[in-house]
């Protein structure tokens, strides 16, 4: 019957070897990956002769191939640690030799009849304890002499799962002295041999994070699969291909909610800079979202990077206009060139256009590899990129970037540490730099529709100012014709014609004074608070007369109204052409209401309250179609007026830091609604 303990070591075998063969089926193998594949194949054959010693008794020639793999599997195991550490020191040498030595002897003692003896059992547990801790010491030594403390932490935690893995492991040799205990060896040692070869797969040592999440949920989801085994076998012990599909099922279903579960325990309760990174990119992200200018978009960055301490350089840069060089827009920490031309940092262009990050602990990684191997010429490309991001003072470079071009880099380091930033912080950067990309369309394309607009509201500016000069011309043109040309009998020239030439004259100045008003630039505001309403009552006593009997003027105006930043001439202004609007809308006949009252600010005001002055009118109402470009420049439903008086009105209410709107509905008369920010009253007295 096969028991718990012998299914165990025949599914290790077979994982053993599919670790094996993944690494041996790597396109460019290493020293180092053909040693650890010599070491992950012995340790494969070892469970497998386990497993058939133990179906066959104990007894035969399975027996003896199984000690002597017990033998050589830490002898593989120096050999591999040396290559993978990289290291020919004194203590390692001396392992190395020792290891032989003992192994030839070991190897020599199994084939005589002393092979199933106490003591060669008791000989050989110990080699291979003694063995195996000096591979681990070597990874312990390699830990505390690490240039960073987080390569350091990387290789005593490797260290620490090996020792755990190799104590259990050797206690698969007590079943030989009569103890039985569950296969837990078994399950560490895969966890580990997985472990070093996605590190040596991967150019790097696992991030501490990463190891962690994977160890323990390889470590759960190991023991749940031998609890399933065990509970399949207990029931029905003869059907163990059967079992083995049901726990294999069972484990898959399972597989993804408990490994989602246990990396978010993990990272809550270990990993506290890796989930502040995390929440800094996600909020960093949304920004960039609704970002509409490069500005924006820089500053954005850069307020995330200052906030962060996960680095101490960072700097976003560019595309200059001219495509030839990138500039810097944006750093913290010690500034990196203001400019990087484009033809110096080629190389490094060229390996980020397809989107994938730069990372320089990989870069070096890779160039040690080529070095190895030959390739002087990809080494030499691979040591200018070296030199690129020492020139960007980056350790990490993130292209702002899409399938079509290259807009900017981003780059990041910390200083503190050789190697920072794990593969998965590098993906959350990746993701930074793409939705960086996004907000550099989203502005060239804002930028285009604000141009399409300015271009849009200076053609309909031209052609109403165009019309509003053509007609006074033609009337003035055909006057002087009239008087210049002779007539039989004509007495002298008509009076009525040389009115109209100076008439329209006058309205040529009017026009083009209006407009000139327009075009200034503003002057800066007059900072002394003004009381609205004393303004309103003065504008109202000049304005009176000129709006016509018919005009019914009604004040309603808000006692102990707050003071506003504006000059009384420019609101005097401003009122009196809303005033004049209103009056030519009603046709001369019907009711003016001036309303004043304060109100709550609206977030992006700039203000706690602002102070509202309502001017409404009892006409026909604004039509539909002109309510979308009412404060556009020239556009006007009078036959003789310039469309200049609302657009100048809004240029000096916006000047004043407020806002001017007008509502309107068909045969119910509008309200232009000018909205400034108020002052707070005690300021205002002391000034």
């Amino acid at each position: 019957m096969i028991d718990l303990r012998s299914q165990t070591s025949l599914l290790a075998s077979v994982l053993c070897l599919a670790v094996t063969a993944e690494v041996l089926l790597r396109d460019r193998k290493l020293r180092v990956h053909w040693l650890f594949a010599l070491f992950a194949a012995t340790m494969g054959a070892w469970y497998g002769t386990t497993f058939l010693a133990r179906i066959s008794d104990g007894i035969g020639l399975p027996e003896r191939v199984n000690l002597v793999l017990a033998v050589f599997l830490p002898l593989s195991a120096v050999q591999f640690f040396r290559a993978f550490l990289g290291t020919d020191s004194r203590r390692s040498v001396q392992l190395n030799w020792v290891a032989l030595a003992l192994a030839a002897g070991l190897t020599a003692a199994v084939f005589t009849p002393l092979h199933g003896s106490f003591a060669l059992g008791a000989l050989v547990l110990a080699y291979v304890f003694v063995v195996l801790s000096g591979a681990l010491w070597l990874l312990y030594r390699a830990g505390q002499r690490a240039r960073s403390r987080v390569e350091g932490a990387r290789l005593n935690y490797l260290a620490l799962v090996g020792a755990l893995a190799t104590v259990f492991t050797i206690a698969e040799y007590l079943p030989y002295f009569g103890v039985e205990i569950p296969p837990v060896g078994t399950v560490l040692m895969l966890v580990f041999l997985y472990v070093i070869s996605q590190s040596i797969l991967r150019y790097r040592l696992l991030d501490l994070y990463e190891l962690a999440g994977r160890l323990t949920v390889l470590t759960a989801m190991s023991f749940i699969l031998a609890g399933i085994l065990w509970v399949l076998v207990a029931f029905d012990p003869g059907n163990f291909y059967l079992t083995s599909v049901a726990a294999a099922l069972v484990l898959l279903l399972i597989f993804d909610p408990v490994r989602a579960w246990v990396e978010q325990r993990i990272s809550e309760l270990f990993f506290r800079e890796r989930v502040d990174l995390e929440r800094m990119v996600t909020e960093l992200r949304r920004q960039l979202a609704n970002a509409l200018s490069t500005r924006d978009m820089v500053r954005a960055i850069v307020e995330a990077f200052e906030q962060s301490r996960r680095l101490t350089h960072g700097a976003v840069f560019l595309a200059s206009p001219d495509g030839r060089a990138f500039e810097r827009a944006g750093a913290i920490g010690p500034p990196p060139p203001e400019r990087v031309e484009l033809i110096a940092i080629r190389g490094l262009v060229d390996r980020i256009a397809g989107g994938e990050p730069i990372v320089l602990e990989n870069v070096e990684r890779e160039l040690a590899e080529r070095k190895e191997l030959g390739d002087d010429r990809e080494a030499h490309a691979l040591e200018e990129i070296v030199q690129h991001l020492g020139t960007l003072q980056a350790s990490v470079c993130v292209p702002v970037a899409d399938a079509s071009a290259v807009y900017g880099l981003i780059t990041v380091k910390d200083e503190r540490l050789r190697d920072a930033y794990a593969p998965e912080e590098v993906q959350l950067l990746k993701g930074v730099g793409a939705q960086a990309a996004v907000a550099v369309q989203n502005a060239r394309i804002f930028d285009r529709l604000k141009e399409r607009d300015r271009l849009a509201a200076l053609g309909e500016m031209s052609a109403g100012l165009a019309h509003e000069i053509r007609n006074p011309l033609g009337a003035i043109k055909a006057s002087a014709q009239f008087l210049a040309e002779p007539s039989e009998g004509a007495g002298p020239p008509s009076r009525e014609f040389l009115d109209i030439i100076v008439e329209e004259v006058d309205r040529l100045n009017r026009v083009v004074s209006s407009f000139l008003d327009y075009a200034r630039p503003q002057q800066a505001q007059d900072a002394e608070p003004h009381d609205l309403n004393a303004a309103i009552r003065r504008t109202l006593k000049l304005i009176g007369p000129d709006l016509g009997p018919g005009v019914a003027i009604e004040e309603e105006l808000e006692e102990a109204l707050p003071p506003v930043r504006i000059e009384p001439e420019r609101l005097r202004q401003v009122l009196l052409n809303l005033a004049r609007n209103a009056a030519q809308a009603m046709e001369g006949r019907g009711r003016l209401r001036i309303r004043t009252v304060s109100a709550a600010a609206q977030p992006g005001e700039g203000a706690r309250r602002v102070v509202e002055l309502h001017v409404t009118d009892s006409g026909p109402g604004i039509p539909e179609g002109i309510q979308r470009s009412l404060f556009v420049p020239f556009v006007t439903t009078k036959e003789r007026g310039t469309g200049l008086g609302l657009a100048i009105s809004q240029r000096l209410v916006h000047g004043a830091g407020g806002t001017i709107t007008a509502r309107s509905s068909p045969h119910a008369g509008a309200t232009f609604v000018v909205r400034l920010p108020a002052v707070d009253p005690d300021a205002a007295a002391a000034e």
